[in-house]
């Protein structure tokens, strides 16, 4: 089975500060694979790392068994949702999802409804961005990382900010989408 992501001595500093200690994982297609640790302990940095969103001090980050520059055209197969999700306030989701379907060339309409039906946002499809709870916002940032069908997503604590039932509904979601 194809590795999606290889990490060895995955290592960051931060002035005099390391905040990720020599890393090795491997994760496979189709598998669902997870950080935890307490705040602070650099899940959220390992993520960067492997999405490219930071440069490592050490050790290296393979994505599709590419390594070095090579990443750089792997992390087109990469969905990312990391802390916050980067949307337009004054926008709605729908807008929000085709701004982001646009950029990488999707002109179908019902592939954005479908997005919006599969993280649970369909009834909210025309309320602007600045009126979703944190819940509402997370669930529009998990879409965003979905478009384009990527073959690794990576999402940053995708339950935070959602109710119990949500949570469930995203887990679900999730691995429906680990096996597609």
């Amino acid at each position: 089975m194809e590795v999606f992501v290889q990490t060895n001595n995955l290592t960051k500093w931060y002035g005099k500060h390391k905040v990720v200690n020599s890393v090795n994982l491997s994760v496979k297609k189709g598998e669902i694979y997870g950080l935890t640790g307490r705040n602070g302990a650099g899940k959220t940095t390992v993520l960067r790392l492997i999405s490219g969103l930071a440069k490592p001090s050490g050790g290296n980050v393979c994505l599709f068994e590419k390594n070095g520059h090579d990443t750089i055209y792997a992390q087109n197969r990469v969905g990312v949702l990391i802390e916050n999700p980067g949307v337009y306030p004054n926008m709605n989701a729908k807008e929000n999802i085709k701004l982001k379907c646009l950029a990488k060339g999707i002109s179908s309409k019902s592939y954005i409804t479908e997005l919006l039906e599969s993280v649970g946002l369909s009834y909210a499809d025309k309320k602007k961005v600045k009126h979703f709870s944190v819940g509402m916002k997370q669930r529009l940032g998990i879409a965003l990382a979905l478009v384009g069908n990527p073959e690794l997503v990576l999402l940053d604590e995708p339950i935070n900010g959602l109710d119990p039932q949500g949570m469930a509904e995203i887990r679900e979601m999730i691995r429906g989408v680990s096996h597609d």
